[in-house]
């Protein structure tokens, strides 16, 4: 399933069921940033991907 989040533009999160009960979440941007993370909690681990995301964006945006 790919989820969008309106406040991360140009990031998607795909949640994939890898085994029985355990999920993968990957999130790319639109530069070819990739995170990911492997859980029982596919809420969580779609949260704490995109606080990931945020850090991400915030860090390039200081670097500017």
């Amino acid at each position: 399933m790919i989820k969008i989040l309106p406040d991360l533009p140009g990031w998607t999160f795909e949640i994939e069921e890898v085994s029985a009960g355990v999920y993968k979440v990957v999130a790319r941007d639109k530069h070819g940033q990739m995170l990911s993370n492997k859980g029982t909690d596919p809420d969580g681990l779609l949260k704490s991907c995109g606080e990931e995301a945020r850090r991400l964006m915030d860090a390039a945006q200081d670097a500017k």
